[in-house]
This record gives structure tokens, C-alpha cells and sequence, in this order.
């Protein structure tokens, strides 16, 4: 939390990355000390490190005059607040994946092939679009 607070006070972007994996890492000691059961409040705590790096970066980015716009300022918010939404989404599915009882077999080996599939696509469209 002091590397947070000490990136955001000096504007200074290595350690603003450094407090957020530290948070980041912290959350995944808790959970892989605390007990054998998946913690359902899992997908707030993705939201929220989501949420505070978000608006850290934004904290630390230049000012131009575009900011002021409204619809600018709306548009990012929005963004910002889908991209929340859409992580704790993501990982509900992980923390009911976890706790599912599954077994093994054909559909396990499906579903794992449609996940790596869908990961494979995510990267190539990132891949692709450019950077205007």
C-alpha cells in the first residue's frame, strides 16, 4: 500500500505498478493460505484492484483540454465502469469453475479447449487492431 500511495504522491509509474501487483499478491497469499474453499467475494476484490489502478493511471496522465468535455469524461467513466464489471464477471466464472465438482472426461477437455480457443482469439484481435 506504501508503494501505492508513494507513486501516486511522486507521479511515479514503477512504483504505482509495483503497489498494485503487491495488492494483487497480497489477495493471492490470503487465498492460497486461507481455507480449501473458493472465496465468493473473489470477483469484488478483482473489481476493486481493477477500479484502484484504473483511476490511479488516470490520477497520473497528463491533463489536456479534451478531459473537461463532457462526453469524454462519460465515455471514460463508462469504460472504466464495463471493464469493472466485465473483471468481476470474469472472475465469478473462475471462483464457480473452482468450486465446481467436476471429475474430468470429454466435456471438462471441451470446455478447456473452448477456453484456450477463446483466449487465443482475444490475443489475435488485440494483436491486430491498431493504435491510432
Amino acid at each position: 500500500m506504501l508503494s501505492l500511495a508513494g507513486g501516486l504522491v511522486f507521479r511515479w509509474s514503477a512504483a504505482l505498478a509495483a503497489g498494485i501487483a503487491l495488492l494483487g499478491a497480497e489477495q493471492a497469499v490470503r487465498l492460497a493460505t486461507g481455507p480449501s474453499h473458493a472465496d465468493p467475494w473473489t470477483p469484488l476484490y478483482a473489481a476493486g484492484f481493477l477500479l484502484a489502478a484504473e483511476l490511479a493511471w488516470w490520477s497520473m496522465e497528463p491533463r489536456v483540454p479534451s478531459f473537461s468535455d463532457l462526453p469524454v469524461l462519460v465515455n471514460r467513466l463508462a469504460v472504466i465502469i464495463l471493464s469493472c464489471a466485465g473483471g468481476a464477471v470474469l472472475a465469478a466464472l473462475v471462483v464457480l469453475a473452482a468450486g465446481a465438482p467436476l471429475r474430468g472426461g470429454v466435456g471438462l477437455e471441451v470446455v478447456g479447449v473452448v477456453a484456450a480457443a477463446a483466449a487465443l482469439t482475444v490475443v489475435a484481435t488485440v494483436a491486430r487492431t491498431r493504435v491510432r
